[in-house]
């Protein structure tokens, strides 16, 4: 059956209009009628079953039914990434969201690349919505605004729970042994392409990420932040 996201505002009463893109993509990509049935999640958890009433130009007229919470995944994971340069942060958003995250925080860092900006934001969370949508979940993660790397990491530390910092000089621990307990919530720390200065590692550390490794080979900012994400939520069970 159909899913679209709503935000939860609009589906506060029996009825709701959607606006001109779910009508897009009800209309005129699936070309649904009225009387079909749909079902709409408000990205906190809630997925209701609704029956389109009526068409306009550019609006849908939807009927909300019967109302059902929907679990969260197993781990609530932060993500705090440098976003790489190009489309691959899209990527980043896209599977991780299905893998589960939670809230991803794009931040700013001495070697990275990419500034983000509201505009990125807006577009991210928008993919994220999507791929949620997608996966079957009804909550959508949050994309934080942009970041200096210093109050990132305070902002983490203040929130409490485990942290770590995927490093590539890292040779002890693993992530996959350090979550061997199963963890409910944790903040990954993934840098840019580039990697982090020495300055930001000691920083890091000083906000309570433990520093953990990946395995032998050196992975790219995008592929450490998918393997991270789907680690922890394994260890949590919510892969099983």
């Amino acid at each position: 059956m159909p899913r679209l996201f709503v935000p939860p505002e609009k589906l506060q009463g029996a009825r709701a209009t959607l606006d001109a893109a779910a009508h897009r993509h009800l209309i005129k990509v699936l070309r649904l009628a009225p009387g079909a049935s749909i079902r709409v999640f408000d990205g906190k958890g809630t997925e209701i079953e609704a029956r389109i009433e009526a068409v306009g130009k550019a609006s849908v007229d939807i009927a909300l039914g019967e109302r059902r919470h929907v679990s969260a995944p197993a781990c609530a994971v932060t993500l705090l990434i440098s976003p790489p340069r190009g489309e691959r942060m899209d990527l980043i958003v896209q599977k991780t969201t299905e893998l589960g995250v939670a809230c991803i925080v794009p931040v700013v860092s001495a070697r990275g690349m990419v500034k983000p900006s509201p505009h990125q934001r807006k577009r991210w969370q928008t993919i994220g919505e999507e791929a949620a949508r997608q996966s079957g979940r009804a909550d959508v993660p949050e994309i934080g605004d942009g970041m200096a790397l210093a109050p990132a990491l305070a902002q983490a530390a203040a929130a409490g729970g485990i942290r770590f910092l995927l490093w590539e000089g890292e040779r002890g621990p693993s992530l996959p042994r350090a979550l061997a307990a199963g963890p409910r919530a944790v903040a990954l720390l993934v840098g840019p392409e580039g990697g982090f200065a020495a300055g930001e590692v000691v920083l890091a550390g000083a906000a309570g990420f433990a520093s953990v490794g990946l395995g032998p080979r050196i992975l790219r900012s995008e592929t450490a932040a998918i393997v991270a994400v789907a680690l922890a939520q394994a260890a949590a069970g919510g892969l099983g």
